[in-house]
């Protein structure tokens, strides 16, 4: 059965491959990856885009978004391997980066609360279906026109495992990971929290909090969200979410 069923992926993985060839048209490289890249393709009856991943390895993560449908969170149409890597069809988000827009100028609290609380829905989405990011930060978060935000890149993203102690492998960026990612302890819902609050500081101040701490009411919701001990932190995002829709401007 076991043979089977992976004879099997490596059929849907070449009828994928075949099927990209014939109906879309490459245009150009988003992403290069040390484990991989990220492409842009466009069909060729409809013109739509759609992001093509190619990764090294095996991604669970993607696997279960497949089944997930969220206003913040990418659709993920397709995702098939064989031995060496994935193939993800990702819908394309058409907008710019938090972290664009930070090159720009700080934003307002009224603004960063409104972004934190689209974050928030997408985050507790995946929670729900025991995926933790592990990657929140401002490169991660894209805005649309409409002001409507998705969060991007699952790369990084792992299944929670109750009975697990530790992370398998170490993952995330420097200065947003969170200290149990650095094999302290097992990631979860707590560990998106603290890059959720490392993010609020950099969107309000444009510095880490080591350099430069927010202020007033939203900055000591960021203080609880980046605590070092997870349990001191809030307990789900929706807890973040309704302390931020609190605060008055």
């Amino acid at each position: 059965m076991v043979k089977l069923g992976w004879q099997w992926e490596k059929v849907m993985y070449q009828w994928l491959a075949e099927n990209l060839k014939e109906y879309y048209a490459f245009v150009k490289v988003l992403k290069k990856k040390d484990f991989g890249e990220v492409l842009l393709y466009r069909h060729n009856q409809s013109g739509n885009y759609i992001v093509v991943k190619r990764l090294k390895g095996r991604y669970p993560a993607y696997e279960r978004l497949l089944g997930v449908k969220q206003k913040s969170l990418p659709l993920i149409y397709e995702v098939c391997h064989n031995e060496e890597e994935t193939i993800i069809l990702e819908e394309f988000i058409p907008g710019i980066t938090i972290a664009e827009r930070l090159e720009q100028e700080t934003l307002s609290e009224s603004y960063v609360r409104e972004i934190i609380s689209q974050v928030c829905d997408g985050l507790y989405a995946l929670h729900l279906n025991q995926i933790i990011h592990r990657d929140i930060k401002p490169e991660n978060i894209m805005v649309m026109k409409n002001r409507k935000v998705k969060i991007i890149d699952f790369d990084a993203a792992k299944i929670h495992k109750i009975y697990s102690e530790k992370d398998t492998r170490t993952v995330g960026t420097i200065g947003y990971a969170a200290p149990e990612q650095y094999g302290e302890a097992q990631s979860d819902e707590r560990t998106d929290i603290y890059g959720l609050g490392i993010m609020m500081n950099v969107m309000l101040t444009g510095k880490h909090p080591v350099n430069e701490m927010a202020t007033g009411k939203i900055g000591n919701i960021i203080e609880k969200c980046i605590m070092v001990n997870p349990s001191k932190r809030y307990k789900d995002v929706m807890e973040v979410k309704e302390k931020l829709n609190k605060l008055y401007y």
